[in-house]
């Protein structure tokens, strides 16, 4: 059986693995995402079976009627910064201007919307799409700011955009992205076999510390779902 696995960039797992010649016999169609609204789709559609992305997705999901299971981490936790356009120097300078996310509703855009909030600085939110989607809005002008991971923040301050604001130093338990799968394929021999390489390349277990503050973010903007519970997803909680 093939698996289809969506990720916005490689993971450094995935990459190790394939390196290492570790997934000889593992059938993969692999497809970079221009979003997670996309991800979604594809999970929905059945045309997706693995996906890399922001943790915090999964409580839009699971709503919109994804049954999927979060089965471990890709990294520790994602550097992220907010970075401005050339001129902007504080989060202050942002007020009434374009902020572009993935998506507005979960993901990422979740913890620059707290940070913000906590800064008392309306933007204009726009759903622009995955990172090199953003950076090249960044870099066009499109908008004022984005949070950005490596190498894309590198790429940006290289272009002279301004750091404003580094999530780790708010948040250092913030998780990194994780690895879910269709609850349909747990247990079976392909993707045993494929969590084994990854997990001989890196690929880490899930951080109930990061659960835990995905969802106080979420209780502080008021968009916890009724009843919602990251632990219950994980496959290793």
């Amino acid at each position: 059986m093939m698996l289809r696995v969506s990720y916005f960039v490689p993971p450094a797992p995935l990459v190790e693995a394939r390196e290492r010649g570790l997934l000889g016999g593992i059938e993969l169609e692999e497809t970079r995402t221009t979003g997670s609204p996309a991800q979604l789709e594809g999970l929905l559609a059945g045309e997706l079976d693995i996906v890399v992305t922001a943790i915090d997705n999964l409580f839009e999901w699971v709503r919109a009627g994804a049954d999927v299971r979060l089965v471990a981490q890709v990294e520790k936790t994602t550097p992220l910064t907010i970075l401005g356009a050339p001129g902007i120097s504080t989060i202050g300078e942002l007020a009434g201007r374009r902020f572009a996310v993935d998506a507005y509703a979960n993901g990422f855009a979740l913890v620059a919307r707290h940070l913000l909030q906590r800064a008392d600085v309306d933007v204009e939110w726009v759903e622009v799409g995955g990172v090199t989607e953003r950076l090249d809005a960044l870099l066009a002008g499109e908008v004022a700011a984005t949070l950005l991971g490596p190498p894309f923040d590198a790429q940006a301050s290289s272009a002279g955009c301004g750091e404003l604001a580094r999530v780790q130093q708010e948040f250092p338990a913030f998780p990194g992205q994780g690895l879910v799968v269709r609850s349909s394929l747990i247990g079976s021999s392909e993707l045993d076999r494929f969590l084994a390489a990854l997990g001989a390349s890196g690929l880490l277990p899930v951080d109930p510390a990061g659960l835990d503050l995905l969802t106080r973010i979420r209780a502080d903007l008021g968009l916890l779902p009724p009843g919602a519970e990251l632990r219950s997803l994980a496959l290793h909680p």
